[in-house]
């Protein structure tokens, strides 16, 4: 895949944090996100409120929360599996808009991919994508996903082990 390399990080320092509420406020980031509302000031608060170094604990609450960084660890987004009944659910997000169209989405799906196949055990991963994402319903259909389900505003898409296994070798 084109693109710069990029890794998956599970530290949360309080810096990256503070780089998440910044994306968070930008409207162009969000604009498709299914995260409630004031997301952005929960976490300034959580920031201010503890004053530790390193807040992973407070990310990786209902599944692992990484930070996507370059192979210089800066950060350019954040990757989230939540644990499904026989798999997982991932939201990713490219927050340096500077960075978007250099392949670093698709290089961060496969590697939460790994992360959801060979550490969880998934079965499937699954990502909801707004139907007017147009850029985020690319980049899934590159990695592998296929379109399962139509819902409400989001189409599902989804990866079995056994496809990601096959598209790997």
């Amino acid at each position: 895949m084109e693109g710069s390399s990029i890794e998956l990080r599970q530290e949360v320092f309080q810096s990256d944090a503070w780089k998440i509420v910044h994306w968070l406020e930008d409207d162009k980031v969000t604009e498709y996100l299914n995260e409630r509302q004031n997301v952005g000031k929960s976490i300034k608060q959580v920031i201010q409120r503890v004053n530790m170094p390193i807040l992973t604990h407070l990310f990786n609450q209902n599944g692992s929360f990484f930070m996507i960084t370059t192979e210089e660890d800066e950060p350019v987004g954040f990757l989230r599996l939540v644990p499904k009944q026989n798999g997982a659910e991932m939201v990713i997000v490219i927050g340096d808009r500077e960075k978007w169209g250099q392949g670093l989405g698709s290089h961060a799906i496969v590697e939460g991919l790994k992360h959801a196949f060979f550490k969880w055990r998934s079965e499937e991963v699954i990502a909801k994508i707004n139907f007017k994402n147009e850029r985020s319903r690319r980049v899934f259909k590159k990695v592998g996903f296929v379109e399962e389900k139509k819902l409400a505003i989001e189409t599902q898409y989804s990866i079995s082990m056994a496809k990601f296994l096959k598209l790997a070798a």
